[in-house]
């Protein structure tokens, strides 16, 4: 595929990908189930010590492993069968959550078990992100990776509208167990659908000397290094993410600040909203022809809305801008990741993908950490009535509680959308879809076209769904 095609109609997209829609379902059921144990056990932690504290060391325990083990992961996932690593990252997880189960029932579930299953989760995620996004790009033919792109971040709107609904309903009749019961039951279907369908793994050369695992995740960082728009497409993540890992945590104090917690909860549902209509949308129309051009434009329109959030304490102005800015989140996330899917060999995708993972999270913990005292000690004091910013900024935002915030908003958009205009000028960035040749198509294995019968049935066999 040039990476600058035109898409096919809907219904032979999804003729075409038969097989990755049978583990995208999978994956849906298994995501609803753990996100209902995410949504509970927060809420069981509360109950007990009221710390907020202990939520911020629990944010840090579940990404940390994440950016340690990224170029580790990566380089075993080229090394081993990418379904196998799936099935033992979903039986890794199932097992985890039987002993979670197993201690709630017993009356021994302690906070602390809490965190050390957290690291553990986290250092399977390490195997399974890149393995499941290596497994999509052998999957789906390349004009329809946009859309199947679509279709993930569908699901996690999905599975973020629904799980707190159906688990209060569940925490409410049977308590934490019963939503352990079922986040287990989910976890069959995810594996049921990976057993009935063939997943392509890249030929590897039975005569080449394994080398040392630090060589070959290096490997990952030179492919990257030697194609210098990849690296400056890489290297913007991590700026933008130092600006929009700040957003999330300040949101729920920005809008109590000037309204209440029941208008908190309806702006946080039309967000959602936004992201799943802007999933659907993607998957429904394939995506930009010119990729990178729409990763930018829909970048800079997410600064221009993240701006309107904090323009004004108005509450339709805040659902407003957060709707857009994740309405278009989908088209930009897709755009970056089929950039990414389509120019790095299938051989590399493991090692490559992990090295992006590690690198876009590395700035979102310093963030998390970062936004609280700065909104405190520096933001909210310049917004204060007789604050420095009074007769200036304040005349525009408004001065008081939550302004501070407000303007902090703004001075993320205004960063990342400095960022991207910097990546946007600079001429090799622009050349990427031209000057960087598509990587080459995985070839199926001997026995692939065999039995195209029995494929067919086995991928329609199944149930018909990251991080």
């Amino acid at each position: 595929m040039a990476t600058g095609g035109t898409r096919p109609p809907l219904g032979r997209a999804l003729r075409d990908m038969r097989t990755f829609a049978v583990i995208w379902a999978g994956q849906l059921v298994s995501g609803l189930g753990s996100g209902l144990t995410a949504f509970a056990l927060p809420v069981w932690i509360y109950e007990r010590n009221h710390s907020a504290e202990q939520f911020g060391l629990l944010y840090f325990a579940a990404t940390v492993p994440a950016v340690l083990l990224a170029p580790f992961a990566g380089a075993l996932v080229d090394r081993w069968d990418r379904r196998r690593v799936l099935l033992a990252s979903d039986a890794a997880a199932a097992l985890m959550t039987a002993v979670i189960a197993a201690l709630v029932f017993s009356g021994r579930f302690e906070v602390w078990h809490l965190f050390v299953l957290s690291l553990a989760s986290a250092s399977v995620g390490a195997f399974q992100d890149p393995a499941f996004s290596a497994t999509v790009a052998a999957m789906v033919p390349r004009e329809h990776l946009p859309r199947a792109s679509g279709m993930m971040q569908t699901s996690a709107s999905v599975i973020g509208l629904l799980t707190p609904l159906l688990a209060g309903v569940l925490v409410t009749v049977g308590g934490l167990g019963a939503v352990l019961v079922v986040d287990l039951a989910t976890f069959l279907v995810a594996v049921g659908t990976l057993l009935v369908v063939r997943i392509p793994t890249p030929p590897r050369d039975p005569a080449a000397p394994r080398r040392h695992l630090l060589r070959e995740a290096h490997d990952g960082w030179r492919w990257i290094r030697e194609r210098p728009a990849m690296l400056y497409l890489l290297l913007y993540f991590p700026f933008v993410n130092l600006g929009t890992g700040m957003v999330n945590p300040l949101f729920p104090p920005l809008v109590l600040s000037f309204s209440t917690p029941a208008a908190l909860g309806a702006a946080v549902t039309v967000s959602s909203l936004g992201m799943l209509v802007g999933g659907l949308a993607l998957s429904a129309w394939g995506g930009p022809r010119r990729l990178l051009r729409g990763l930018l434009l829909c970048q800079a329109a997410g600064c221009v809305c993240v701006m309107l959030i904090g323009l004004r304490p108005s509450l339709p102005l805040v659902a407003a801008g957060l709707f857009l800015s994740l309405l278009v989140a989908p088209t930009a996330q897709a755009c970056s990741q089929t950039i990414w899917l389509t120019k790095t060999p299938q051989e590399m995708l493991g090692r490559v993908l992990a090295i992006r993972r590690m690198l876009a999270m590395s700035s979102m913990p310093l963030a998390a950490l970062a936004a609280g005292p700065l909104a405190e000690r520096v933001f909210e004091p310049l917004m204060a009535p007789g604050g420095a910013l009074q007769g200036t900024v304040g005349r525009v935002m408004g001065t008081g509680a939550g302004r501070g915030i407000g303007l902090m908003y703004v001075v993320i958009g205004l960063f990342v959308l400095a960022a991207t205009a910097v990546l946007s000028l600079n001429p090799r960035v622009r050349r990427l879809e031209e000057e960087i040749p598509d990587a080459p198509l995985p070839v199926p294995p001997p026995d692939a076209e065999a039995e195209p019968e029995e494929l067919a049935a086995a991928e329609l066999g199944g149930t018909p769904a990251p991080a």
